[in-house]
C-alpha cells in the first residue's frame, strides 16, 4: 500500500467573549480563549488503484490535548477571571485598581482548620465585589492597598490558617490582612509574611484586604 495526502482547509478561530461584571459600575471583561485544535492535514491508506481504504491519521494546528476544556473556559467566565487566574486559583487584577498596583495572590491546596491540618482542602479565591474594593481603599488611607480578595470553602471552621502565594513579597514587609466583619467594619487578622508567602488566620469566609504600611 501507499499513502496519499488530502488537505483539509480550516481557518483559525479565536473567540473573544465579552462578559459583563456582576456589579453595576464594574468594567466589561473580555477573554481571549484558546484557539481550538484544527485538522490541517488528513492522511489515508489507499490500495494499488489509488482508492481510499481507510483513514490513517490527522495533523492538527496544535496538540488537541492542549486545547482548554470547555469547563475551564466557562468557569473562568462565570468568575470574571482570566484563564490563568482561574487555572491557578489566583487574583492578579481587580476592578478599580491599576494592574501594576495589584500584588498577585494565589491559594494552593491545604489549610489548617481549628488547629487541624486539612491537606486536601482548597479555599477558592474569587474576585472581590466592587464596593468592597472601595471600602478597602478607605481602610488603607495613608497606606498601600495591595489586593482585595474573596475566599470561600465549604468546610465548617471557627479559625482557618491559609497560605497565600504572593510572588515578590519579602519576609519582614509590613503587610497586614484585614477581614471584613460587617459592611462598615474590618478587623486585622494574625498575619505572617515570608518570602513569596503571606499566611493569614481568618474566622469566616469573605473579603480580605491586604494592606502594607509604607
Amino acid at each position: 500500500m501507499k499513502k496519499v495526502i488530502a488537505l483539509a482547509l480550516a481557518g483559525a478561530m479565536v473567540f473573544s467573549t465579552p462578559v459583563m461584571a456582576k456589579e453595576v459600575g464594574a468594567p466589561v471583561a473580555e477573554y481571549e480563549l484558546a484557539e481550538p485544535a484544527q485538522v490541517v492535514e488528513s492522511w489515508y491508506w489507499v490500495d494499488e488503484k489509488g482508492d481510499i481504504v481507510e483513514h490513517a491519521f490527522d495533523i492538527y494546528t496544535k496538540d488537541p490535548v492542549s486545547v482548554l476544556p470547555s469547563e475551564m473556559v466557562t468557569g473562568a467566565i462565570a468568575q470574571d477571571k482570566t484563564i490563568s487566574e482561574y487555572a491557578g486559583n489566583a487574583v492578579t487584577n481587580i476592578w478599580a485598581m491599576d494592574a501594576d498596583e495589584v500584588q498577585d495572590l494565589a491559594v494552593g491546596q491545604g489549610a489548617v482548620l481549628d488547629g487541624v491540618e486539612a491537606p486536601g482542602l482548597t479555599f477558592e479565591l474569587f474576585k472581590p465585589d466592587l464596593n468592597r474594593v472601595y471600602a478597602a481603599k478607605e481602610l488603607a488611607q495613608g497606606k498601600t492597598l495591595l489586593n482585595v480578595v474573596n475566599v470561600h470553602t465549604h468546610a465548617a471552621f471557627s479559625t482557618a490558617k491559609i497560605d497565600f502565594y504572593a510572588p515578590g513579597v519579602k519576609a519582614g514587609q509590613a503587610i497586614t490582612v484585614y477581614q471584613r466583619v460587617t459592611d462598615d467594619e474590618w478587623t486585622a487578622c494574625p498575619t505572617v509574611v515570608a518570602d513569596d508567602k503571606i499566611t493569614v488566620d481568618i474566622t469566616a469566609n469573605g473579603h480580605l484586604a491586604f494592606i502594607e504600611a509604607k
